[in-house]
């Protein structure tokens, strides 16, 4: 499904000289040029990391035209904010494409922020393990996933939406604390006392379901 969402075009017109071989430039070459005026540049931009993009906004959303819609949005916010990119090693734009990606998908948590308790009377057992794993700070497993997809919104939807992205992130898709950290726009530390805070809040709430 992520292979058909990607398939996005932005209509722009060429005005790179032909022998400067934007697709062979470097991410900050080609926002030099887009900051120079050269639209298509940035679809170059666009086309090397829509792939990145999609998948990381996937890893929130399941419907097609949500990812979609977000997507987009991504790389909107990118554009206004070409200035702000800095590049380098430490900075590199699937990073900072990931942070602004992630924002799109925290605004959208935060509006559809609810209370999800009526949503457990009736629960399956992979269900119960999915959630114990998250309550213990387990990894979710290959086959937990598939559950995990189904779950995240009634078992994260009462967290902060901040709190619930670096849930998934750490706990569903393996993003390592630093990445997650990065992402988010926190410290470390603090990534990891937000993360014990869900865990017993997660158990406070749901702990009698597996007791």
């Amino acid at each position: 499904m992520l292979d058909e969402v990607i398939d996005i075009s932005l209509q722009t017109k060429p005005t790179l000289r032909s022998f400067e071989r934007p697709d062979a430039l470097a991410d900050e070459a080609l926002v030099d040029a887009v900051l120079a005026g050269d639209e298509h540049a940035f679809a170059v931009i666009f086309d090397r990391h829509k792939r990145h993009v999609t998948r990381v906004v996937g890893r929130f959303f399941t419907d097609r035209s949500e990812i979609e819609e977000f997507v987009q949005q991504s790389f909107t916010k990118a554009y206004f904010s070409l200035k702000a990119f800095r590049g380098g090693a430490e900075h590199s734009m699937a990073a900072w494409l990931t942070r602004i990606s992630v924002n799109v998908c925290y605004d959208e948590f935060r509006r559809r922020q609810r209370r999800g308790e009526s949503l457990f009377t009736e629960m399956s057992d992979d269900e119960n393990g999915f959630l114990e794993s998250l309550v213990d700070g387990r990894e979710v497993s290959a086959e937990s996933s598939v559950t995990h997809a189904a779950l995240v919104d009634k078992v994260l939807s009462g967290l902060d939406p901040r709190d619930r992205i670096a849930m998934t992130m750490v706990y569903s898709e393996d993003y390592s604390l630093s990445e997650t950290a990065a992402a988010i726009g926190i410290s470390t530390s603090n990534l990891k006392s937000r993360l014990f805070r869900c865990r017993n809040q997660l158990k406070a709430r749901f702990g009698y379901l597996f007791d």
